[in-house]
Formats: structure tokens, C-alpha cells, sequence
């Protein structure tokens, strides 16, 4: 199999296994908690208030309201004439809407007035939605506990609120309720659970059921009951069908996820840093004061037509009067702010919806698969860390897209993990198998070409025929000039530093012109050119080497001298030839990739030719050949050679031409 093929099943494979380990895992706490972070950080980055629906605005209980009112109405809770006070003002304002972020579950029998004062000012606006919160209970006893204490007429009454529904969970449904005190309940014109449903791994407000079964009957959230008392023509108009994915609310979709409308924010309760609100906020104190300054006759401190047309939420984010609920912005802001935005949301039918668990599944898939095929390319590890980064990020930019621009909850965590895990899976993959064949490449040619050549074999290991295949190569042999006497002049030790001197330069020159060092045998020198890096140039390479070598041998001998050492010459054979060229030898005791055939007998019996034409380097006609009209030759005649038909004539290599000679010159010398 090729070497890319291999590399691309492998990074294939562990894109497949990094996929299938993440949807396995998709389930679990981490991993969800993960994606939900992910979540909330798009929602901090793509939130726009600008979005908001300018129709929904919030009175809030603050805690300057709290101060400023404490010396002419008292302590919270406040009589509820002040409630009606306020439901006059934002009524005679022309508010669509009324809604109370509160509960109001029992007569005040201090005040029995104030009560009266506050159902009547809800009937006559007409308008006025009140809240439900609903319970589960356990065990018998507790039901019939709960049964003793219930009011069974207000019970009775409640189900006028209930709503049309088909296909509502069973996990949604309740046994207890807790609803607005009977006058206050005969007054409003809808009632909605305010109950708090955040994501079960965070504890953080992202979602919201749009309705709750309790004893047989469905009612629906509070933001919905306050959008379809604003538009009871547009959410009203037909029985409610619910799925896992999706409710028809009259002529309206709404997608759900799990049974639950995600919540699209349009940002925090308030933005401290930006001094921004998402929702118009009013202090009540300014609403009270306005009424109080209309009643004399005076301008208000906000005007009455600030609330025509406006769905007016009206809660509490004063100290101890609400319960901190957690989002993707704040983790303590007061709960009217989940009601509003799905108000708004419903009003405005602007979704976020959640891709199918196909497409998330899908995603995960192909990121893995996509990173596994993508990291099979690249050898380098920081080029392998900079391109897992870049898909990672890419991947995260499209979900982002997505999110700010279709509405679209794409899984971003476990699908840029994937990538980034089978770009790490795939680099440690590649080190133990592919990197572990290009170390061996390395300690195999290192001993036999240079560094860069090496780093070019082990990129690309396919020009490597380690089993052994036929190739035009030029072989190279040297030797020293009567070393075996030479050798007897000197003590061991000076013989081995002397050749290790010799043999070191040697080699350096081979591998600086790209041969392959083959074997030192005594003091010869055997290399090749062509293979296993290969070059158009071999013939070129062999001669330059050749010329080098005698050349750096001369400076040698010259500094042997002078130390009072042996004068030392060389003799070179350079021959081209069609050889068998790869690993040859015993695997289990000593493997060498060499070169065979009757091109290098041929190089080898040239080099020993020197002596009877008393000349430093000696090339074939087929080196020549290559040659073409580089360098300068003088020629020498023609040798018989075993298993050759015609005599192969040889040439003396003079040196390179530093201009191009007259053709007629160079027949000159040819037939010389």
C-alpha cells in the first residue's frame, strides 16, 4: 500500500474512533455542561439588545423605590392599593398588558380593602395577568394534607385558564398549585406558571416549557399567557398540539427542544459596564409618583403615553424580594427577565432553534473524519498543531455564524474537540508508525547521504526501493596509491589516524555532492550517485566529487609532508551503468544498501587502471556520455570488459570547463 494511502486510512481511522468515542460520550456531565458553556458564550458575544421588542418594558420593585416609598406606603409588602394604584396609572397609559411577577396567593386580612381595591382595578383594566407556580408531590398522606388546606371553589375557577393541549409530557404535569387569592383570580383576564426550569446540569436559565399539566388540565407559562393576552388572535386560535420539537400555537410554530422553548436572549437584566437595559426599566416609584402628580393635575414624572401599546412586566430586583435566577449573563438576575424575553420572543417570532441530533451527530462525524483526513497530509507537528487549531477554529466560527445569524444552535464543544482529539490522536498515530518508519530511514541513510537528503527520504519514503530494483546510477571508486607500503612506515595508531583523517574528508565530499557513501574498504572509498535520492545529474555529480577529492588529497598530502608523513596520491573509477541498487545482506546479522552488477566491477577495475596509465581519474564512455561537453577528457584507449561483446573506451577526467569548447576541439580530444 502507498505511503500517502496508508497515512490516510490511518488518520480516517482515527477520526472514526475519536467520533464515535465523542458520541458515545455526548450524554455525559462534562460533555454537556461543556456544550453549554459554549452556549452562554455565544450568547455574551452575539447578544443584541437592539433586538429587543421595544413593546415589552419592565416596572421593577428596585431598591431605591424600597427607600423612597418606605416612609409613605411602609415596609414591603406593601398594601395592595398600591397595586392598583399603579394598574390605574400604566392602564390609563394605554398598556396592552399587565403583568405581575408575583404572587399573590392569600387574602390580606389586615387590609381587606386594599384587596378589593386591587381586584377591581384588574377588572376594570381588563388586561391584568397574574401568576401560577405548580408543585409535585410525593406519597398519599402529603396529597390529602395538601387537599385539606386547598380552596376547591378558586380550583374550580382556575380551569377557565386552561388551555387546549394535545401531547404535553408526563414529566410536565403537577399536583399542586399555587394561584392568586380568589378576587384577584376572578379579576385577571389570564393566569402563567412563573415556575424556574434552568438546565439540570448548571442550575442556569435557558429554556422554558411553554405549558404544565396539573389534574387533567394544561396552562401555559407565564410568558406565553402574557403574549397571548397581548395577541389572543395569533396564539389562541385553535388547540395547542405539542412535540418533542415543535408546538403550533394557533398559526404560529414555535420550535422546542426537548418538550421546551429555547429562550433567544436579547441580553442581562441590565448591563453595568455599557449602562444598557435590555428592556425599557421603570422604578415603581416613579410610576406611583406619576399617578400621585396626575391626580393633582400635574405633568408626570414619566409620561402616560410611555406605556401605550406596551406589555408591561412588572417585578422586583430589590434585596430580598426575588429569587436569583441564573443565565448566560449574570448569575443573580431577578426571574422577570425570563419571562420577558419569552414574551418577547413569542411576540416578535424570533427563535433560537437547536439543530436535530442528526445534524449534531453529523457534525461531530464529519469534523473528526474531516480532521483525520486533513492531518494524514501534514508531517510536521507544529504545522499538525497550527492547522487542528485553524479547523477548530473555523468549525467554532461557522456555529457562531450560525448562531448570530440564522438562530441556529449547532453543537460547537464536542465536534471542535473531535477535531482537535483526532489531530492529536493522529500526529501520536503518525509518530508511532510513521515516524517511527522515518527514524528508520534516517539511522539507515544517515551513514549514507547527507542530512538534507535524509530529511527528503524520510518526507517521502516512496523513492525508496529498500527491496531492491534496477536504476541508471554512476558508481565511484577510490583508492590510495601504494598504501599498503605506506601503511608499513607508520606505527598502528599513525595508520588509523591517518585513514580516519582521509576517509572523513572523503566521505564529506560524497555526501556534499549528493552521492550515497556505499562502504570504505580499507583505505577505498565506494559511493553512487542516483539513488536513493535520485538526480537527473548523477554522471555531473560523480566527476565534481571525483575532482574534489583529488584536489583536497593534493592539499592533504601536501600538509603530510611538511609534517614529516608519507606523500599520498589517489586513483578515482567513475562509471554509469544500469545496476541493481537496495538492501542486501543478512536481516538478522548485517543489512547494507549497496549497488551490484558489471557496472560496478567495471568502476572498480577503472579506478585500478590508473596505475598502468599512470593517471588520477579514469572514466567510462558511458560516464562520458553523460558528461556531454562539461569536462575536459583526454582520451585513453579501450579495456576489454567481461561480459561486454566491444572493448568500453575509457578517459582520463582532466576538469571542468570553465567555457564551452569548439565541437571540432573536443573531437580532438576525444580522438586523442
Amino acid at each position: 500500500m502507498r505511503p500517502r494511502v496508508r497515512r490516510s486510512l490511518l488518520g480516517l481511522a482515527t477520526g472514526a474512533l475519536v467520533g464515535l468515542l465523542l458520541v458515545l460520550l455526548r450524554g455525559t456531565y462534562p460533555a454537556q455542561s461543556f456544550e453549554l458553556k459554549t452556549l452562554d458564550w455565544r450568547f455574551r458575544t452575539f447578544h443584541d439588545p437592539a433586538r429587543a421588542d421595544t413593546n415589552v418594558v419592565i416596572v421593577d420593585v428596585d431598591e431605591l423605590s424600597l427607600d423612597l416609598l418606605r416612609g409613605s406606603v411602609g415596609r414591603f409588602p406593601w398594601p395592595r392599593d398600591v397595586w392598583a394604584m399603579a394598574i390605574k396609572y400604566l392602564a390609563t397609559g394605554g398598556a396592552r398588558v399587565i403583568a405581575f411577577d408575583f404572587t399573590f396567593p392569600d387574602p390580606d386580612l389586615a387590609h381587606p380593602g386594599a384587596d378589593s381595591a386591587f381586584a377591581d382595578a384588574a377588572r376594570a383594566a381588563g388586561n391584568v395577568v397574574q401568576t401560577l407556580s405548580f408543585q409535585q408531590v410525593a406519597g398519599a398522606a402529603a396529597s390529602r394534607n395538601l387537599a385539606f388546606r386547598e380552596d376547591t371553589v378558586a380550583l374550580a375557577r382556575l380551569a377557565a385558564f386552561a388551555w387546549p393541549v394535545a401531547g404535553l409530557p408526563l414529566d410536565q404535569t403537577f399536583q399542586v398549585a399555587e394561584h392568586p387569592y380568589r378576587g384577584l383570580l376572578d379579576a385577571s383576564r389570564a393566569l402563567g406558571s412563573i415556575n424556574f426550569t434552568p438546565d439540570a446540569v448548571d442550575g442556569t436559565a435557558r429554556r422554558v416549557p411553554l405549558f404544565y399539566g396539573f389534574r387533567g388540565r394544561v396552562y401555559p407559562a407565564f410568558g406565553l399567557a402574557v403574549a397571548a393576552a397581548a395577541d389572543s388572535a395569533r396564539f389562541r386560535g385553535g388547540p395547542v398540539r405539542l412535540t418533542a420539537r415543535g408546538a403550533s400555537l394557533g398559526a404560529l410554530h414555535v420550535p422546542l427542544d426537548a418538550g421546551a422553548l429555547l429562550l433567544r436572549w436579547r441580553g442581562p437584566y441590565r448591563d453595568p459596564k455599557r449602562r444598557l437595559e435590555t428592556y425599557r426599566i421603570y422604578p415603581i416609584a416613579q410610576i406611583l409618583h406619576s399617578y400621585q402628580q396626575v391626580a393633582a393635575g400635574e405633568t408626570p414624572e414619566v409620561p402616560l403615553d410611555a406605556f401605550r401599546g406596551k406589555v408591561v412586566f412588572v417585578g422586583a430586583s430589590g434585596s430580598g424580594l426575588f429569587e436569583p435566577r441564573a443565565n448566560p449573563f449574570n448569575p443573580a438576575d431577578p426571574g422577570v427577565l425570563i419571562h420577558a424575553t419569552l414574551a418577547d420572543n413569542l411576540l416578535t417570532g424570533d427563535f433560537l432553534r437547536r439543530a436535530t441530533p442528526a445534524a449534531n451527530l453529523g457534525a461531530i462525524a464529519v469534523a473528526a473524519l474531516l480532521a483525520g483526513f486533513a492531518v494524514s497530509f501534514i508531517g510536521s507537528v507544529w504545522w499538525s498543531v497550527a492547522a487542528g487549531l485553524a479547523l477548530a477554529a473555523a468549525y467554532l466560527g461557522l456555529t457562531a455564524w450560525l448562531f448570530a445569524a440564522a438562530g441556529v444552535w449547532l453543537d460547537a464543544a464536542a465536534p471542535a474537540l473531535g477535531i482537535l482529539l483526532t489531530f492529536t490522536g493522529g500526529m501520536a498515530a503518525n509518530y508511532f508508525t510513521e515516524g517511527r518508519h522515518k527514524r528508520q530511514i534516517r539511522e539507515m541513510f544517515s551513514k549514507y547521504v547527507a542530512p538534507e537528503y535524509v530529511a527528503q527520504l524520510a518526507d517521502d519514503p516512496s523513492k525508496i526501493a529498500l527491496g531492491g530494483r534496477r536504476a541508471e546510477l554512476t558508481i565511484l571508486f577510490s583508492d590510495i596509491r601504494g598504501f599498503t607500503s605506506i601503511s608499513e612506515k607508520l606505527e598502528p595508531h599513525q595508520v588509523i589516524e591517518f585513514l580516519n583523517e582521509y576517509l572523513s574528508l572523503m566521505a564529506a565530499i560524497v555526501k556534499h555532492k549528493g552521492g550515497t557513501l556505499d562502504k570504505f574498504i580499507g583505505d577505498a572509498v565506494m559511493a553512487f550517485w542516483g539513488e536513493p535520492v535520485h538526480h537527473p545529474d548523477h554522471a555531473d555529480r560523480a566527476a565534481d566529487c571525483a575532482l574534489a577529492m583529488q584536489e583536497t588529497t593534493a592539499q592533504l598530502a601536501r600538509r603530510w609532508v611538511a609534517e614529516g608523513k608519507p606523500d599520498i596520491h589517489i586513483g578515482v573509477g567513475i562509471n554509469t551503468a544500469e545496476v541493481v541498487v537496495g538492501n542486501i545482506g543478512s536481516v538478522e546479522h548485517k543489512l547494507d544498501y549497496t549497488v551490484i552488477g558489471d557496472g560496478v566491477n567495471l568502476a572498480s577495475r577503472l579506478e585500478s587502471a590508473n596505475k598502468e596509465f599512470k593517471t588520477g581519474i579514469i572514466i567510462s564512455e558511458f560516464t562520458l556520455a553523460k558528461l556531454g561537453d562539461r569536462f575536459d577528457v583526454r582520451a585513453l584507449g579501450d579495456v576489454k570488459v567481461k561480459g561486454k561483446e566491444r572493448p568500453v573506451a575509457i578517459f582520463e577526467l582532466l576538469g571542468r570547463r570553465t567555457a564551452a569548447a569548439p565541437a571540432e576541439a573536443r573531437a580532438a580530444e576525444v580522438g586523442t
